[in-house]
């Protein structure tokens, strides 16, 4: 019994060491490079038309399930609109809310989870913005996911 005892104490021991060495290897990842100011976004190219900008907003810690929503939304915008994507009308980017200078997203997007949120910019400044919220719900059907996605990028593509 006192074996038995003494090898669940030290796997514990080996868990929790493992767990607070992830958690300090993480800590010593550089910063991501900052986001916009508040309100604003990067400009994709020259002039004063529309822009829109596909913004993925996780956390520091993703499931399977987050990646998956990256990586079918990434999908949807990049082979869905490759002409947009090269003319700079059109962007995608990936946003890690935990990192400091990212936060303000949260309020100003309203985030409560990982998330999809299309943005129009008009003249650098944001015009309307849209959180495609049936990303989680479309997640096991690319069949539906991808249309989904695409129809709401083509929306604010074309004004609507």
């Amino acid at each position: 019994m006192k074996a038995r005892t003494g090898v669940t104490v030290a796997l514990l021991a080996f868990v929790i060491a493992s767990v607070g060495f992830l958690v300090a290897k993480e800590s010593e990842r550089p910063p991501a490079a900052a986001s916009p100011p508040s309100g604003t976004a990067v400009v994709e190219r020259t002039g004063t038309g529309p822009v829109v900008i596909a913004y993925y907003f996780h956390g520091r810690f993703r499931c399977a399930s987050c990646v998956k929503i990256e990586r079918l939304s990434r999908k949807a915008v990049e082979e869905g609109f490759p002409e947009e994507m090269r003319s700079g009308r059109l962007a995608f980017r990936e946003v890690n809310v935990d990192e400091p200078q990212n936060r303000h997203f949260i309020e100003e997007f309203r985030l409560s989870s990982q998330s999809l949120v299309l943005v129009r910019m008009r003249d650098g400044r944001r015009e309307r913005w849209q959180n495609l919220e049936k990303v989680w719900t479309l997640l096991d059907s690319e069949a539906e996911f991808l249309p989904y996605v695409r129809n709401g990028v083509s929306g604010f593509l074309n004004g609507a």
